[in-house]
């Protein structure tokens, strides 16, 4: 059986194997975007963004056995975030949906601050698909009530000991834990990496279900959870813990 509010190291397919059926009451997850990059000659700073780059058919498989086990472990009535990038968005609305999943929206996060790939214009936003197993309306008013969330990102973070190179702003993680569930709750994360999503789910009173395949950030995330509860006022402009 599983404990809630403990992070697995472990892979996410195997986790979500041993989670019963119509469980959870949340999916908020960040799976890879298979980005297709690798690291070069010499030591790559980024070392878990440049080595994003599993085969289509084992990217077309994680994705298609994820789907259709979130809609089985998800409740009725439910909703799911998905965190993705323009590259995989079709791949990942497509498998959702033949799993069951009403595609609702898709939010364009608005970073402010861009990232990389300035050859090919500079990324300055990522993708979160929302959608609902049966009928689900999020409780997204009055202020966060339209899909462009405008939040700046942090930056100059790799010497910071929770540093996870794709890890999202605290806020970004909050919005949809508290459109999409309710204290005592159980949200799911299955590639959870340096935490974030189990620190919002503690500080914002709901139970978390999670893992990561490196137990590198499984001991990021245990830090993280050992610390007091934050203040959620932190992170009104864009800071992260």
């Amino acid at each position: 059986m599983l404990e809630i509010n403990k992070a697995y190291c472990m892979d996410a397919l195997e986790l979500l194997k041993l989670i019963p059926n119509n469980s959870v009451d949340l999916i908020l997850t960040d799976p890879p975007y298979n980005t297709g990059m690798k690291k070069s000659n010499g030591k790559a700073r980024l070392c878990h963004f440049f080595n994003d780059n599993l085969s289509k058919e084992n990217y077309q498989n994680l994705v298609i056995t994820s789907c259709n086990e979130f809609y089985r472990v998800l409740k009725e009535n439910k909703a799911i975030y998905i965190y993705i990038n323009w590259r995989n968005m079709g791949l990942w609305l497509t498998e959702l949906e033949k799993a069951g999943f009403l595609m609702k929206n898709c939010i364009v996060w608005n970073k402010i601050i861009h990232g990389l790939n300035y050859q090919n214009y500079a990324n300055t936003y990522e993708l979160i698909l929302f959608g609902v197993k049966g009928s689900f309306f999020p409780n997204n008013k009055p202020k966060f009530y339209k899909d462009v969330w405008d939040i700046k990102r942090k930056v100059n973070t790799e010497n910071k000991e929770t540093h996870h190179e794709t890890e999202k702003l605290l806020k970004i993680v909050q919005l949809p834990i508290l459109h999409a569930s309710n204290k005592g709750d159980i949200v799911l994360d299955c590639f959870i990496g340096s935490g974030t999503t189990a620190v919002a789910c503690k500080q914002l009173g709901r139970n978390f279900i999670g893992c990561d395949n490196k137990q590198e950030y499984i001991d990021l995330t245990n830090k993280r959870l050992s610390q007091q509860i934050l203040k959620l006022e932190d992170n009104e402009n864009g800071k992260n813990t």
